[in-house]
């Protein structure tokens, strides 16, 4: 009965190891690109988020299955001075995507920090694809104050790849990617 106990846990150890090798080959999701502007007191990102909708994904969106992308967003100022830079604040981007077999559409939500922000549907499976791993025009934070220097946005991405022995979900997680720096200009009083 040992040498059998042996033999199983040799085999799932040589089928995880498997797994990681695969995975360590497959290019890793990556943030592209991510540029802040600032518009008065709020900052607007653009961003895209690259290797991220692998056919696995594609296909569980066109099963139905909510398929969902998490950023974490968080807004520094650079101190000169000191080794850490000044933490601003942070926000949680969620957007989903789940298609209604009955209607034929995609139902697409958005959320910011757990509130909805949007909520649209599209037949169009290449907007729908779009929609979860890029952004044109997503306004994030808001600061009070006005005249600050050197800003900068950090951002990271965060979705299920997939499922390891087909039950245990695998989350897939970008590196930090960090964007350009920016300034809120002084208004004129």
């Amino acid at each position: 009965m040992g040498w059998q106990r042996c033999i199983g846990v040799s085999l799932v150890l040589a089928g995880v190891a498997t797994a990681t090798s695969q995975a360590a080959e497959a290019p890793r999701p990556r943030i592209d690109s991510l540029i802040a502007q600032a518009r008065g007191t709020e900052i607007f990102l653009r961003f895209r988020l690259g290797g991220a909708l692998n056919p696995e994904l594609a296909t569980r969106i066109q099963a139905g299955l909510e398929t969902a992308i998490r950023y974490d967003i968080r807004l520094y100022r650079h101190n000169a001075h000191w080794f850490w830079d000044y933490s601003m604040g942070k926000v949680r981007y969620r957007v989903s995507a789940t298609f209604d077999p009955v209607t034929r559409e995609y139902v697409i939500v958005e959320t910011m920090d757990d509130k909805p922000f949007s909520r649209s549907s599209t037949r169009d499976f290449g907007d729908v694809a779009r929609r979860l791993v890029s952004h044109d025009n997503l306004p994030t934070f808001r600061v009070r104050e006005d005249g600050l220097t050197n800003l900068y946005v950090t951002m990271r991405a965060t979705f299920d790849s997939g499922y390891l022995f087909t039950i245990i979900p695998v989350d897939s997680r970008t590196d930090w990617a960090e964007s350009n720096r920016f300034e809120v200009l002084a208004v004129r009083r």
